[in-house]
């Protein structure tokens, strides 16, 4: 995806004035992002390195080291989405390169999900392009939709979307089982989809060669270990970033990018730890403007500009409550609604 540009800003509902200010933050700058590729990356392998060896002398105590490789694996997976936008270095060939090695780390197929991602991006809160599989934690059913559900089906929607089971259930299953194959994908899709199983021998080869070395106890364990809560904070902050409190969604021809970001999108107001880890994706209303913009460029973006200043503002403990409900678009009302409230 490359950087978006002035006019097509404007096409989408920005005016001049926010176009030339988003415009001005799109584009790299390859140092930089090489620093955050190659200390990310490095630090994530350090602590796979210390967790196996310590773990061979018997060391248990080296599974300490577990959360910061989560946090790492939640960083790596931004930087992939970073490049599958184009946005982490200005040479396609750099960013799929970068894109392609970090997705060996994240369990994620970089071409299939870029091109996933992309279609994400070009309908989010659209109320005509709904049904994605991949849009799992995005999309949304209307009220009236829901109550012509059969009792049965009303039944399974409502366990479907517990929080113990779309938070803290499905996230591995999603990383591990389900990113294993194209999909919800065309057949024309070719490339994405020999991504999928390329990726996948990738993995087995890595997987065997580590069980060969430490055994595959201990490979299934640190890598449940590592990924399972990098999985679930993942998916926690799409989940967040999309149903909220006061999202707004719309349909063709209304629907245009500038008012899906700035009401389709929540801005995550996290600690400076916190942005580092996640590599600034809260700041997703100005991501979802232009994808263009590197993440550590975005919240430089949000504060240039008054068009900014009047999006949905979260903090953790917010997320926390607002992964519970705003499940269902009630039409009528033009706002989420709990299901608890739905007859």
């Amino acid at each position: 995806m490359t950087p978006v540009r002035e006019n097509q800003l404007q096409a989408s509902g920005y005016s001049d004035e926010t176009a030339r200010s988003v415009r001005k933050y799109q584009g790299s700058y390859f140092w930089t992002s090489l620093f955050q590729v190659v200390s990310t990356v490095s630090l994530l392998l350090l602590c796979y390195i210390l967790i196996y060896a310590g773990l061979v002398k018997g060391w248990w105590w080296s599974l300490a080291l577990t959360p910061l490789a989560s946090g790492l694996s939640i960083r790596t997976f931004v930087l992939q989405h970073d490049c599958g936008h184009g946005s982490l270095f200005r040479r396609r060939w750099a960013n799929d390169v970068t894109g392609w090695l970090c997705s060996l780390l994240t369990l994620t197929p970089y071409d299939h999900w870029k091109k996933h991602h992309a279609l994400h991006h070009g309908s989010w809160n659209n109320m005509d392009t709904r049904g994605r599989l991949s849009d799992l934690y995005s999309d949304c059913m209307t009220v009236a939709e829901y109550r012509k559900m059969t009792r049965l089906k009303k039944f399974l929607y409502r366990m479907s979307k517990k929080p113990v089971l779309t938070v803290f259930l499905m996230p591995p299953v999603i990383f591990f089982i389900v990113y294993r194959f194209a999909f919800d994908t065309p057949r024309h899709w070719i490339r994405e989809r020999v991504g999928v199983y390329g990726t996948n021998l990738c993995l087995a080869a890595m997987f065997v060669a580590l069980s060969w070395l430490v055994g595959w106890k201990l490979v299934l364990l640190v890598s449940f270990m590592v990924i399972y809560p990098a999985a679930v904070t993942g998916v926690w902050l799409f989940l967040v970033q999309h149903r909220f409190e006061g999202v707004q969604w719309a349909g063709n021809p209304q629907w245009n990018s500038f008012d899906a970001a700035v009401t389709g999108c929540s801005f995550l107001r996290f600690s400076r730890v916190m942005r580092w880890f996640t590599g600034d994706i809260g700041t997703h209303h100005v991501h979802h403007m232009a994808p263009g913009i590197p993440n550590y460029r975005l919240l430089a973006c949000h504060e240039a500009h008054p068009a900014f200043q009047d999006v949905k503002i979260l903090t953790w403990r917010d997320g926390i409550r607002e992964a519970r409900s705003n499940v269902l678009w009630d039409e009528d009302m033009q706002t989420m609604v709990d299901l608890r409230s739905v007859t």
